[in-house]
């Protein structure tokens, strides 16, 4: 087994006038990703105090804004019928597809060659503590089958993600709770990365890096959160975003190749990352799930999850992506270390029926 977890520390020092220009030292941690090479700097000194970004919402607040945006909103049972796109028939026969209580249709501003949105018509905000294995059940089955069916009729759309932008600190332009799937022709940069990195390490390694990666962190016992069916959890060691969870689906390349099994996994898996938010106070948060192209086997890729929460300071709303993480692309840790994450979270898979 040849992976590692590199890190290095740094020290800044300042004469702090809070403290009668006494000298100041805080420490930062340099990790470095130990598949991409990537680097995560954490400011150890400030995380340890407790400053950090502020993630959560006054639910009073929170409360007035669903209430205001209920007044015509277009994903609700009523409306979602009447003014929602549809599919042409050689793609979607029924023009829109529903699964359970999930309602998917065209999104009117495509950024792929096909692009929809899957919504909850009978719920105008999901709570992150009602996002419960059977709700992301019927989500990632709806999503499944839609994916399914477009690669049917069109094969060149062979890439394929499932995203979600919870509230508007995540970039939603909306509060009615939703996902989002992109399926094009070309790869997107960051899975084209993940499976060209992968490769590489089975290459050079004679190994699949996922597995030895679930097998490292079990070993560490640091950020190894538990194991859920066919699907493994854990907090990455180089974060990319606060409060950062990875899931990973065994054995499988793309999303053709998920079962029933695979799919009842993540969504217990999700749901107990995302009551374990609710808990934190989170207030907003980006999902990604993603895997091979479709409908190709590899044996050094497995296809996963992320997720992560979103900073929000009240009372205007200010993002937490700034200049060194847009274009610099840096990546930086300001809400915890990802072993207390981790720490946090195995108590919740405690309970793992």
């Amino acid at each position: 087994m040849t992976i590692k977890f590199d890190k290095m520390t740094e020290e800044s020092t300042f004469l702090n006038p809070a403290n009668n220009f006494e000298p100041q030292t805080q420490k930062i941690e340099y990790r470095v990703d130990p598949l991409t090479k990537e680097t995560t700097f954490i400011n150890v000194t400030a995380i340890e105090r407790g400053v950090k970004w502020s993630i959560e919402l006054d639910e009073a607040e929170l409360q007035e804004i669903v209430e205001k945006s209920r007044a015509g909103c277009f994903m609700c049972t009523g409306q979602v019928e009447k003014v929602t796109p549809k599919y042409p028939k050689e793609i979607i026969p029924e023009g829109r597809l529903t699964v359970g209580q999930v309602y998917l249709f065209p999104n009117t501003f495509a950024l792929a060659r096909y692009a929809a949105v899957l919504t909850f018509p009978g719920k105008h905000f999901l709570r992150l503590d009602e996002y419960t294995p059977r709700v992301l059940t019927d989500c990632l089955n709806c999503a499944l089958e839609f994916i399914r069916r477009v690669h049917r009729s069109d094969p060149d759309a062979e890439h394929a993600v499932i995203g979600c932008n919870y509230l508007f600190p995540a970039g939603s332009s909306t509060v009615h709770s939703h996902f989002h799937i992109f399926m094009t022709a070309f790869p997107f940069d960051e899975v084209k990365r993940l499976v060209a990195e992968s490769k590489r390490y089975f290459d050079e390694n004679s190994a699949n890096y996922w597995s030895e990666l679930v097998e490292a962190e079990r070993g560490e016992g640091e950020r190894y959160i538990g194991r859920i069916g066919n699907t493994d959890w854990l907090t990455p060691f180089a974060p990319i975003g606060g409060k950062g969870v990875q899931g990973l689906v065994r054995g499988k390349a793309n999303f053709l190749e998920f079962d029933d099994g695979d799919i009842g996994d993540l969504a217990q898996g999700l749901s107990k990352v995302l009551g374990y938010y609710q808990r934190q106070k989170v207030s907003s948060f980006n999902l990604l799930i993603y895997s091979g192209p479709l409908g190709t086997k590899l044996e050094y890729f497995w296809p996963g999850l992320r997720v992560v929460v979103r900073g929000y300071l009240p009372p205007f709303y200010t993002s937490d992506i700034n200049w060194r993480g847009k274009l610099l692309l840096r990546r930086e840790e300001w809400f915890d270390m990802p072993e207390t994450v981790a720490a946090q979270l195995k108590e919740e898979f405690k309970n793992t029926g």
